[in-house]
């Protein structure tokens, strides 16, 4: 159960998890109305560290072109506000070395968990907080227990940081060793060239990657970034329970060329070709069944489309 007793709201699929607005119809038509209201609002949230980050969201990433990726530029602007961001600050408090919970929330609350331990190929529950969510930028937390994972997944023309906000989790980053047609250096949103990646193959096959990082880090530490060609292809495993605060600019737009893919790594390519220390083969999988978000009751300070 979440706070106050209710129960939790069960998700699948990362697109779906971090965006109410994540298909195209509902992005087109939330985005005017989205813009003047963020226009109203602004600095209006300013008082807290979550407010300071929102607002400074809102000023960098909600004036970009319509499906234009962030660039390091904006990345560079954010990342200190993101830095900036504790536990405290979204009322979590991380669970004790002896606690069992995921995690728990001043006031009450608490994350999801699973009492018992991973086991081969399982997958234990994840918990999302949405803290922002327009068609512009979703901002929100996932919740990790100890040895909980988020498979491999891709972000197609977004950029996304991330803020390790407690614990120990273990990253690898691919990018593609070759683009395919339509993939652009830029990203982009939707259009014709970005079709889903077993329609541009024909049939799915494996198809190389370049391990870009392999690598542990445990909180405090700098927010990490990935852009649509550099390191935009990952997956998390929790050495601890951990919590990652991000920012997806723009965020998933599932049928406009945003759609959020799964990957399994594989031993050869399609005509039996192996690959290099530092490559791999990636074969597009189905969302696993398995892999399950619950939607969090959030109690900490509310900012954006959560303000009330």
């Amino acid at each position: 159960l979440t706070s106050q007793g209710l129960p939790p709201v069960m998700l699948r699929g990362l697109a779906s998890t971090v965006s109410l607005s994540s298909t195209t119809s509902a992005r087109v038509d939330r985005r005017a109305r989205w813009h003047a209201m963020a226009l109203a609002t602004r600095g209006q949230s300013s008082d807290c560290a979550l407010g300071r980050l929102y607002d400074k969201c809102e000023a960098v990433l909600g004036v970009l072109p319509a499906d234009t990726p962030a660039t390091q530029t904006e990345v560079d602007a954010i990342a200190p506000f993101m830095d900036a961001m504790t536990p405290g600050d979204l009322r979590i408090t991380p669970p004790t070395s002896t606690g069992k919970a995921l995690g728990r929330l001043l006031g009450g609350g608490r994350f999801v968990s699973n009492r018992n331990g991973i086991s081969g190929p399982s997958y234990l529950p994840l918990e999302y907080l949405l803290l922002h969510d327009s068609p512009q930028f979703t901002m929100g937390v996932f919740s990790f227990p100890k040895h909980g994972f988020i498979p491999l997944h891709d972000h197609p023309g977004m950029t996304v940081v991330s803020k390790l906000l407690y614990g120990r989790v273990r990253v690898r980053s691919f990018d593609w060793v070759e683009a395919e047609d339509g993939e652009d250096d830029g990203g982009g949103g939707g259009g014709d060239g970005e079709k889903d990646t077993a329609e541009k193959h024909g049939s799915n096959q494996p198809r190389l990657a370049r391990l870009v990082a392999d690598r542990e880090t445990q909180a405090p530490t700098t927010p990490l970034a990935l852009f649509p060609h550099d390191a935009n292809i990952h997956t998390f495993h929790a050495v601890t329970a951990c919590a990652l605060l991000d920012v997806l600019h723009p965020p998933y737009a599932v049928g406009g060329g945003r759609d959020c893919h799964y990957f399994t790594e594989v031993e050869c390519g399609p005509n039996g070709e192996t690959c290099a220390r530092d490559e791999a083969w990636l074969l597009e999988i189905e969302c696993p069944d398995q892999f399950i978000v619950h939607r969090g009751h959030y109690l900490g300070p509310r900012v954006g489309s959560e303000a009330r």
